[in-house]
């Protein structure tokens, strides 16, 4: 891990795309066959503001300490790392042991009685666990401040241990990516400003 993407110089442009390849066959008759690989990651390009030259060299440092595809970074994505849904902070906690492979998560410890708490499309990260998830229903609590997460992909590692321990990251969501080229190039404009466009992919 090689830190934490500036955030000093912003991103003007986001395209995101969510990653999910499976075996399609379709015969002569036209009948089709699907078979799921399980497989599923985010990916996405960047496109930064015009940067001045202090920014411009303070980004450029960051990074050549990738060493290209090498190491991976954590970067907050504009309006995709921030939820839709009315939970502010990251109170929630997962309420039992969840097995690897599972798409329903029972979480604790939010306000009480909170209709679209999260909600479908949001994004969520478990404990130290770099996979980031996103909701495919709604999420409202009870009266005791309990909720089911509805999860795509289901959790890639097993959550174990003491479940109570291990936070729900649900605001300000953490991506962890390496970079998608080995080659970084920069444009430099009039005045001195430089532009930077970069493509990243999950990593976990």
């Amino acid at each position: 891990m090689s830190g934490t993407f500036p955030s000093t110089q912003g991103l003007r442009g986001l395209n995101f795309t969510n990653n999910q390849p499976n075996l399609i066959a379709i015969a002569a008759s036209g009948r089709r066959q699907a078979k799921s690989q399980g497989a599923q990651f985010f990916s996405f390009t960047v496109q930064t503001p015009p940067m001045s030259t202090t920014e411009h060299k303070d980004l450029m440092g960051f990074l050549a300490a990738q060493r290209g595809q090498f190491s991976t970074f954590e970067i907050v994505l504009p309006n995709i790392s921030k939820p839709a849904g009315s939970v502010t902070g990251n109170p929630l906690r997962v309420a039992t042991d969840i097995a690897a492979g599972l798409k329903s998560i029972a979480v604790t410890s939010g306000l009480t009685n909170k209709t679209d708490y999260l909600k479908r499309g949001d994004v969520v990260r478990f404990g130290t666990d770099p996979k980031v998830y996103m909701l495919t229903a709604d999420v409202d609590t009870d009266g005791s401040g309990n909720a089911t997460l509805s999860i795509e992909p289901g959790l890639i590692t097993a959550i174990d241990g003491d479940p109570s321990a291990v936070a729900v990251e649900t605001n300000d969501v953490k991506f962890t990516v390496f970079m998608g080229s080995p080659i970084t190039e920069y444009n430099t404009g009039v005045a001195d400003y430089t532009t930077l466009e970069f493509e990243a992919r999950e990593a976990f």
